[in-house]
């Protein structure tokens, strides 16, 4: 039998396709769809509905495990109904539903174009946002996995932050999952955010400790810069697959609510975008039902604009489509309370450290020798048990404060032990600080 045969096997010209995926169960075929079926006996109510004879069920029970057999059943982020192939594994599998894509219409979307104006300001930042929007319905409508970076909305309670994921999720298909537990490693099973286009973390207050925010920063690599992601649902085997996605970030510009945001390294610099957000109005509208309304109403007008518009040419980037921009005052905002800098700040109150720099220009000495100053010091004793709780912290934020000129020191390796030379513990100055647009 040949290949595309196996899969389109008919139980009777009155019962519709009818596929299975062992543990995942069944799916039946309707109106352009497909409805899962979680048991032997739902799939027996079909055909005894289709009046199949009942000396019938068991052949034909096993010629759809055999014949029909897929080895996922369910929704898949940007994939429509129907069966596909996965490329990691030549298996097939079957989309029960697919994203309601909005059709563009060449139209008004003056209402839209307000609310991001306010929200966003900034005409470089606003296009960057738009530009981030754009390459995800693109990446949607293609039905393509592509890199994309995350995108993170920084401002005020009820500023609009979430009204923006609202329009998001509209113009990419409708489907939305809140993603920080599959994200963080809080939890192993990841299988509610397969079917969504756009996942999202919403003004929630994670872990601030180092290992959670790592975590996080790795989860978005995993979810957006890998070239396909594991999926693991409870009870289910796990499975590669591609969903096409998006990532928002949505937090309060509190600095509880900004620690808990991955450290902006050089590993995930171009993975994130940041963003500033300003109280938007909504003109006369108050009520969440009217608001609704209106965005509705443009939706085929701003999606025409996404649709028959490029991004500026400062803003594309041939991985990603749209490249990661980081707005100057949420970057500065996160090194002010990023666990470095409360580090450079414990190292100007290390008497011995200063007064080496004080009289010979410098100190130079091991990551461990600093460790150890620190911990004798009375004054910052306490705050470096703390702040150095896991191994290897002090070599991490030396690290930081290099790269992110925070501090004039620089590492060597001599006689095959790495040692940090310091001669000031003062940042090095805007305008020597590059910054990415």
């Amino acid at each position: 039998m040949k290949k595309k045969e196996t899969h389109t096997f008919q139980v009777e010209a009155k019962v519709p396709a009818i596929y299975y995926a062992g543990r995942s169960g069944y799916a039946i075929e309707h109106k352009g769809g497909f409805i899962p079926l979680t048991s032997e006996s739902q799939v027996k109510q079909h055909l005894v509905a289709a009046k199949v004879p009942d000396d019938q069920f068991n052949e034909l029970l096993c010629k759809i495990r055999l014949e029909n057999f897929v080895s996922y059943i369910g929704p898949v982020a940007g994939h429509q109904p129907g069966i596909h192939i996965a490329p990691e594994s030549g298996q097939p599998f079957l989309v029960t539903t697919g994203p309601k894509i909005i059709s563009g219409v060449e139209g008004d979307w003056s209402f839209i174009g307000d609310f991001l104006r306010d929200l966003l300001g900034d005409e470089i930042q606003l296009q960057a946002a738009v530009a981030w929007l754009r390459q995800a319905r693109r990446n949607v409508l293609a039905g393509k996995r592509r890199p994309l970076p995350a995108a993170v909305f920084v401002g005020p309670r009820k500023c609009g932050k979430t009204l923006f994921i609202e329009l998001a999720r509209l113009c990419l298909g409708g489907r939305v999952a809140s993603a920080l537990a599959a994200l963080s490693g809080s939890t192993q099973f990841n299988g509610h955010t397969l079917g969504s286009e756009l996942l999202v973390i919403d003004d929630e207050i994670a872990s601030k400790q180092h290992s959670t925010r790592t975590a996080l920063a790795q989860g978005i690599k995993k979810q957006l810069f890998a070239g396909s992601v594991s999926i693991e649902a409870k009870h289910r085997d796990p499975i590669a697959m591609r969903p096409v996605q998006g990532i928002i970030i949505a937090v309060n510009d509190e600095p509880e609510h900004l620690q808990v945001l991955p450290a902006m390294d050089d590993s995930v610099s171009d993975k994130i975008s940041l963003f500033s957000c300003e109280r938007a109005r909504l003109g006369d509208l108050t009520e969440p039902d009217e608001i609704a309304a209106a965005i509705k109403a443009e939706l085929p007008a701003f999606c025409f604009f996404l649709d028959t518009t490029d991004h500026p040419e400062e803003l594309k980037d041939s991985r990603t489509g749209a490249s990661a921009w980081q707005n100057p005052a949420v970057q500065e905002s996160l090194q002010s309370i990023a666990p470095e800098e409360r580090f450079r700040e414990l190292l100007a109150q290390c008497t011995p450290i200063i007064e080496a720099i004080s009289s010979s220009g410098f100190w130079r000495g091991t990551s461990a020798e600093i460790e150890r100053l620190l911990a004798d010091n009375d004054v910052t004793r306490n705050s470096a048990r703390s702040l150095l709780s896991w191994p290897s912290a002090c070599g991490v934020f030396l690290g930081r404060l290099e790269t992110g000129r925070r501090a004039a020191l620089s590492k060597s390796c001599i006689h095959g032990i790495n040692q940090w030379r310091i001669t000031g513990l003062e940042p090095l100055g805007a305008e020597q600080t590059q910054l990415r647009w």
